[in-house]
């Protein structure tokens, strides 16, 4: 009784994107194709009249039915245009709340750990893949059903006037063909979900040939070969299990069609047999024959379409799973009485991703409201990961990180995050205007306008005539490209432009030339003024500019306090310092032997 349950909500639930959209439209498309749906059924009652009036010796009426049975050929014709524009309006519809949906419930799930599970990977390829044609093949099924019920209805009721069980014998046989069929296409759905990553491999090698970012490399390394021979292997990988899948979809209904087969030769064996009685007007027998050429025809149509249907249902149950998995991870309370910021504690923080491997372990540390803290340490020494942790895109594997005493975990995700601001190594290249790449408001209002110009000026990204404020950027749209520096200047203008309290910073000027780098941090304190900071870097020059440092190795803390007390202690951070200053030297004294 619960999968029955489960079904009708699933049936409901895919409906409802087709249909809520546009409620009058909907129906009004329901009901021209119910009118479709049962002018066959008058065609053939308009000929069975009107053979039984042209075999007769009284024509009246002749004319009359004549015209009737003309207009169920021009009617379709006239009536076809209409559905398919109103199809085609509802389709649009839905596959934008479809796509929305999708946006909307992988953007809830906060959790980078599940997003970056393989599973959540597959769904959201299957469902990104699929979206544009999946409620396309939903509504296009459900009409034909739909069309194709009422046409077999209407046609049974002619053909059991001729004899009651004439319209079982072609429909019983269909059922086990129908159910062949849809297992066959589901199979086909639910092997593609199992090669998700196949599927998504196939695609990244495409778009990495198309990708104008890295058209450079691939052309330089003439990679092209290489990308795609890499192609082809994921390709056949994809159709080794597909091609098995095809053969039994090939071959499961082949019985069950020759059952029907039989079934339909015996009928035209009774039916043959029951003309030569005589017990048939001419009438009749026109419109026996239509009827039945009619019904074999929506019959095999309607197998396919209820085929179909599965696969379609398999799509929207992947959404419902989805939407499921993101309403799980959004749920946490709403503390706003907590802020401003005071204090951030880490209490044994340990983190490991979906390896296992742990890269954080035993973090303690605590972060007063106007600190400026910075965090050193090699490659690969978990500097990131800590600072993700803080912005609450991981949840500790063990240990928790609280602000004011209260677990991050239990405030609202997105009060959490009105209290912050970052610039991350990886950071967005938008194909938006400049401002709306700092601001993201469509509509900024003028307190918007001085805020983004301030912004800015802090981040040294000068708004010339090369780079006006509403200047789109992107070449592959026609836009101003920026180098690495400005894109760079840029995302910290972004990260300045948001009023939370606490502002993070992850190698925030790496791609930055030395002046501008030495400007900013000189103005470092004007940069994070009212504000509580976090930054990692691997530039020592600039931790000067830090009141608090803590230095990680492999995962963990292994000395922290200001900069001259860290380089008097001859650690880890004097080590890193040294190598630093040594690089810088021996550079110098080559540019000199150069000279």
């Amino acid at each position: 009784m619960k999968k029955i349950n489960d079904k009708l909500q699933l049936v409901m639930y895919s409906l409802s994107l087709l249909l809520r959209s546009s409620p009058w439209l909907s129906g009004g498309f329901i009901l021209l194709i119910a009118a479709q749906s049962i002018l066959p059924t008058l065609g053939v009652i308009a000929s069975i009249e009107l053979g039984n009036i042209i075999s007769s010796n009284d024509h009246t009426g002749l004319l009359m039915i004549a015209m009737l049975w003309a207009l169920t050929f021009v009617i379709p014709g006239i009536l076809a245009p209409i559905t398919s524009t109103m199809q085609s309006v509802l389709n649009s519809q839905a596959t934008f709340l479809t796509q929305r949906k999708i946006m909307e419930a992988a953007s809830r799930i906060d959790n980078l750990s599940l997003i970056e599970s393989p599973d959540i990977h597959d769904t959201l390829e299957v469902l990104s893949r699929e979206a544009a044609h999946r409620p396309l093949n939903l509504l296009v099924n459900l009409v034909d059903i739909f069309r194709g019920t009422l046409t077999l209805l209407s046609l049974s009721l002619v053909l059991a006037s001729v004899t009651w069980w004439l319209p079982l014998a072609f429909l019983v046989p269909l059922i086990p063909v129908t159910f062949a069929v849809a297992y066959s296409q589901i199979d086909i759905f639910k092997a593609m979900l199992g090669k998700g990553t196949s599927a998504r491999l196939i695609k990244y090698y495409l778009s990495v040939l198309l990708d104008v970012k890295l058209a450079k490399e691939i052309r330089l390394f003439n990679l092209s070969a290489f990308f795609l021979e890499k192609h082809q292997q994921a390709f056949n990988e994809l159709e080794s299990e597909l091609n098995q899948v095809r053969g039994r979809q090939l071959m499961r209904p082949q019985p069950w069609n020759l059952l029907y087969l039989g079934s339909a030769l015996g009928v035209m064996f009774w039916f043959i047999d029951y003309l030569s009685t005589g017990k048939i007007s001419f009438g009749g027998l026109l419109g026996t024959i239509q009827s039945i050429s009619f019904f074999g025809l929506s019959c095999q149509w309607m197998v396919y379409s209820f085929a179909s249907l599965g696969v379609c249902f398999g799509f929207f149950s992947r959404l419902r799973e989805l939407e499921s998995v993101a309403a799980n991870y959004s749920i946490s309370h709403c503390d706003e009485d907590i802020f401003p910021i005071n204090e951030i504690v880490f209490e044994d923080v340990c983190f490991a991703y979906q390896n296992g491997h742990y890269v954080l372990r035993n973090i303690n540390m605590r972060i007063q409201a106007g600190d400026h803290l910075a965090i050193v340490g090699e490659n690969g020494a978990g500097k990131s990961t800590l600072i993700k942790l803080l912005c609450r895109l991981y949840l500790p594997t063990s240990g928790r990180i609280t602000c004011n005493g209260v677990d991050i975990a239990d405030i609202d995700i997105h009060t959490w995050r009105n209290q912050l601001s970052a610039i991350f190594q990886d950071f967005g290249h938008y194909t938006l205007t400049i401002r709306e790449n700092v601001t993201f408001t469509a509509n900024p209002s003028a307190d918007d306008d001085i805020a983004f110009i301030e912004a800015c000026r802090k981040a040294k990204f000068n708004l010339d005539e090369g780079t006006k404020a509403d200047s789109l950027l992107g070449k592959e749209y026609a836009g101003t490209e920026l180098s690495g520096g400005q894109w760079q200047r840029l995302a910290l203008a972004r990260a300045l432009y948001a009023s939370g309290d606490l502002i993070i910073l992850d190698e925030p000027t790496s791609a930055m030339d030395p002046r501008i780098e030495a400007e900013i941090f000189n103005k470092f304190a004007e940069l994070v003024q009212g504000k509580t900071s976090v930054m990692v870097t691997h530039r020592l020059g600039v931790v000067k500019h830090a009141n608090s440092v803590i230095v990680l190795k492999k995962g963990e803390i292994v000395e922290r306090g200001t900069p001259a007390e860290l380089e008097l202690a001859c650690g880890e951070y004097y080590e890193l310092l040294r190598l630093q200053r040594e690089q810088y030297e021996n550079h110098d004294v080559e540019n000199g032997a150069v000279t």
